[in-house]
C-alpha cells in the first residue's frame, strides 16, 4: 500500500489539493493495478519561516 507525503508551502485551495490527490490516487490504481482505497496520501505544510532555496528562508525572499 503506497503511502505518498507531499511537502509544501501554504496556499492551495481546497479544491487544487482535491484534485492532485484524485489523480495521484488514480495513476496508482493504474500503474500499480490496485484499488484506490489503497492510497494514502498526506499533506506537509511549511510557512515560509520553515523551509529555504539557494542559502536562504523563503521568508527572507522578496
Amino acid at each position: 500500500m503506497p503511502v505518498v507525503t507531499i511537502q509544501q508551502s501554504p496556499g492551495r485551495t481546497k479544491e487544487q489539493r482535491q484534485l492532485l490527490v484524485e489523480r495521484i490516487t488514480e495513476a496508482f490504481a493504474e500503474a500499480y493495478g490496485m484499488k484506490p482505497e489503497g492510497v494514502t496520501i498526506f499533506f506537509q505544510n511549511f510557512d515560509d519561516e520553515h523551509w529555504a532555496k539557494d542559502g536562504k528562508l523563503n521568508a527572507d525572499r522578496s
